[in-house]
């Protein structure tokens, strides 16, 4: 798939990447990062003018020429039942897209995807801790992100509900053999969500909530021209359900194989392109992805933007959440030192800044937990005779019964959000997608 908004050609494929090999334990400092050849700072900008033009078209055919956009946690119901209705050229639009998005690129490898995804599941409970320190707080630190996240969502009113959906669609990901082919169940959900981040950047600028986003955010990661949701956005979420999960597993003492890293990195690959992101953008290798992250955290991070205010009252819903839920058991403040101190340790007190959180160390007995547990249940244990495969079938049993209750998500609320554009001068809470 081609998009033609963006750099016909991006360059050959980085080597000088694919010559080291990333150092999962170590996170980056600011000073580390840098543009390169590949992702240079006019390649990256290019990209946030960029969004997915098959997506694009569809939404913007409904939204002209079928009645507008409804029901958009669920288009691609609605574009299959156009492809059927709309016998002529005017539904060559939809079955163009169910085409595209059924066909099964070259280069993926089934049984990599298909073991990544069991190595996803193997390891569920960490990966958890891991989106809400790196992703949902961490993914702050993206300004126009967050602010475009807030804007679509429901996040400032209902937090624990966006933690689920976000983790439900995740968690579709957990059954092998549920990605590759259309119409199995983690490819009907990244393709939902692909749809949606089309209805999305149709609605938004015709909403009006945008307009002032340069009086909300630092002038100097503004594009001039560029679109909410775009390539560079997605291609940053990606990296932070891949590289960024990859390297909190192993500072919480979880070592995968060399082989499971290049299958778990296959996995999000195929994941991405099923989502819609440009093919230059989508990760070959840990390194390369290590590479565009880097790039894009000096294109387009400022921790010092956080709002710690905010941070901390984000957090503090899950830590109520917990306290309740265990009937007092767990304490709020036990509960909120816990997830302080992930954020700070996941994520680098140099990307927490904003936050306003105290660092107390490595020896702090949060560390020390989960270290030992991730040593214990991500490292040991898999590695025993059936460890593997018992904490496989027993992850996938809580994924659906976890799945029964909540039932199937709808998008992470999109559309509900408040316009923050309306209170210049204050930040966004922390959010991402």
């Amino acid at each position: 798939l081609k998009l033609s908004c963006c750099p016909p050609c991006i360059m050959p494929r980085a080597v000088a990447s694919r010559k080291r090999r990333t150092d999962l334990s170590r996170i980056p400092r600011r000073s580390d990062l840098k543009y390169t050849e590949r992702f240079s700072q006019e390649k990256l900008s290019a990209y946030r003018v960029c969004g997915d033009p098959l997506a694009d078209d569809v939404a913007n055919e409904l939204h002209e020429r079928h009645g507008g956009l409804t029901k958009i946690h669920d288009l691609l119901t609605t574009v299959r039942a156009k492809a059927a209705e709309c016998t002529g050229p005017e539904g060559d639009v939809f079955r163009k897209f169910l085409s595209e998005s059924a066909r099964i690129p070259d280069w993926a490898d089934r049984e990599l995807i298909e073991r990544g995804q069991r190595v996803h599941t193997i390891h569920t409970p960490f990966i958890g801790l891991s989106l809400f320190a790196g992703s949902l707080v961490g993914g702050a630190q993206y300004p126009v992100a967050s602010v475009v996240t807030v804007l679509a969502g429901n996040i400032t009113t209902d937090p624990l509900r966006r933690l689920n959906e976000t983790g439900s669609l995740l968690q579709a990901l957990a059954f092998p053999g549920s990605l590759v082919d259309a119409g199995c169940e983690a490819h009907e959900s990244l393709t939902k969500v692909r749809l949606l981040h089309a209805a999305l950047r149709n609605w938004l600028p015709r909403s009006g909530r945008l307009q002032r986003l340069p009086e909300i955010v630092p002038s100097r990661i503004l594009v001039e021209g560029e679109v909410p949701i775009n390539q560079q956005d997605l291609a940053i979420t990606l990296g932070v359900f891949c590289y960024i999960n990859l390297r909190s597993m192993r500072r919480m003492n979880i070592v995968l194989s060399s082989q499971d890293i290049i299958a778990y990195v296959q996995m999000w690959r195929y994941a991405g392109y099923v989502l819609g992101i440009h093919d230059d953008l989508l990760p070959e290798t840990l390194e390369a992805q290590e590479e565009f992250m880097l790039a894009s955290m000096l294109h387009q991070g400022v921790p010092d933007f956080i709002d710690g205010d905010a941070t901390k009252k984000f957090i503090n819903t899950f830590a109520q959440a917990a306290n309740t839920g265990s009937k007092g058991l767990l304490s709020f403040e036990r509960v909120q030192d816990f997830l302080f101190q992930m954020i700070v340790y996941l994520n680098g007190a140099e990307h927490t800044t904003g936050m306003e959180i105290e660092d107390k160390g490595d020896t702090h007995w949060s560390v020390r937990f989960v270290r030992t547990f991730g040593f214990l249940f991500g490292t040991a244990m898999p590695r025993l005779p059936l460890g593997e495969t018992a904490l496989f079938h027993l992850h996938q049993f809580g994924i659906r019964r976890q799945q029964r209750l909540r039932g199937t998500p709808v998008g992470h609320g999109a559309g509900t959000g408040a316009d923050v554009s309306q209170r210049v001068g204050t930040r966004p809470p922390p959010a991402r997608l």
